[in-house]
């Protein structure tokens, strides 16, 4: 089998190139799913290029090359070709015009999506949000926001529940962090007077609840604040849609880190003491088991067993100046309370002991591993 190619080749900026993985050919087979280019960042900042499918996202990395691509389609010539011009090949069966040629291509690399908050304001529970009826508001749909986020729509509405993403009057906010602690403390309180099941926690149920005896004209718990709460602190029952099973593990951590924060902030606390009061921050009769080993991430020890808060928004993004500064804070740490304030910064993905190896030095000392400075 032979072929005619003729070119009239130049460099044409329009056409592109992309790599496309098994994973990508997927995606173009399925009928019922699309590919979208999104670009990370705004029109005034030169952002990263991604696509994205329904629930995944690659990031684009121009490549250049200094091969011989040409980019070519199936055309009829006006003479036939002179089989004293193939030299001895077979008669050509198809004729080919290379038309332009090109100097990179794009690879694909998957990526974790990142939703844009950038212009999404922050809720507090007043209620005249939005304020001038949103009109100022340069995000005013979900829609918006997608389009605006170098991310798939499966990753943005995962990452928009988990971070108390709501919608007051169709218009998205971000729940701030008391505003929905006083949310998740009314539901607690108001499930249990209705004696409803944490484990299927119904939004309809669970809202009229909430809103049993309330005045609805300073009533700021509206159903789209219940829903965003469930969503954050449960788990959708697969059977039903608008059910939720409580994860009771993660309100105990949420309330132990606001207590820490009150209670811990400017000086440490014994153990015990601390146990009790964050106890008391729950409603009466609430049935949550407690543990401080559920906080790791979120305390120092400076003296002794004493807790202290430590927020990990306060330490170096840098990793040698964030081991730096917790071996200030604490000389010498256990190994699983060390790890969950480093290991956003093991990128490649290394285990957590020899990632913390690199930079510490690490000893056993009976059943635990201790970690200090170098």
């Amino acid at each position: 089998m032979s072929l005619n190619l003729h070119e009239r080749l130049s460099t044409d900026g329009s056409f592109r190139l992309l790599h496309l993985t098994p994973e990508l050919l997927e995606v173009l087979k399925d009928s019922n799913s699309k590919l979208q280019f999104k670009a990370a960042g705004n029109d005034e900042d030169d952002g990263d290029v991604v696509l994205c499918s329904r629930d995944k996202t690659w990031l684009l990395r121009q490549k250049n090359h200094s091969n011989t691509v040409m980019l070519m389609h199936e055309f009829t010539p006006e003479q036939e070709t002179s089989l004293e011009t193939t030299f001895g090949l077979p008669n050509p069966t198809s004729d080919f015009a290379g038309f332009a040629r090109t100097t990179f291509e794009y690879e694909t690399k998957k990526v974790s999506g990142i939703i844009n908050l950038d212009s999404v304001p922050v809720h507090n529970g007043s209620l005249d949000f939005p304020p001038a009826d949103g009109q100022d508001l340069p995000v005013k749909s979900m829609d918006d926001l997608l389009a605006s986020s170098a991310c798939s729509e499966k990753e943005c509405l995962s990452q928009w529940n988990q971070l108390g993403g709501c919608t007051v009057k169709g218009y998205p906010c971000i729940l701030s962090s008391d505003f929905l602690s006083k949310a998740l403390h009314v539901t607690l309180m108001s499930a249990m007077a209705e004696s409803l099941d944490f484990s299927r926690l119904k939004l309809d149920e669970t809202f009229d609840a909430v809103n049993k005896d309330m005045d609805q004209d300073s009533n700021p718990y509206t159903r789209e604040v219940i829903k965003t709460t469930l969503e954050k602190y449960g788990k959708r029952v697969k059977d039903d849609d608008d059910c939720w099973q409580l994860d009771q593990k993660k309100v105990a951590e949420w309330y132990g880190i606001r207590a820490l924060r009150k209670y811990a902030s400017q000086s440490s606390i014994p153990p015990a003491e601390f146990l009790i009061k964050w106890k008391s921050t729950f409603p009466p009769y609430a049935p949550f088991d407690i543990e401080i080993e559920m906080l790791r991430g979120w305390f120092f020890r400076p003296t002794g067993s004493n807790l202290q808060y430590l927020s990990k928004n306060t330490l170096p993004s840098d990793i040698k100046e964030r081991f730096k500064m917790l071996f200030k804070l604490q000389s010498q740490w256990d190994m699983d309370d060390i790890a969950p304030f480093v290991e956003e910064l093991n990128t490649k993905g290394l285990k957590i002991d020899v990632f913390i190896m690199k930079y510490a030095r690490k000893r056993r000392v009976g059943k635990k591993f201790i970690i200090s400075s170098r």
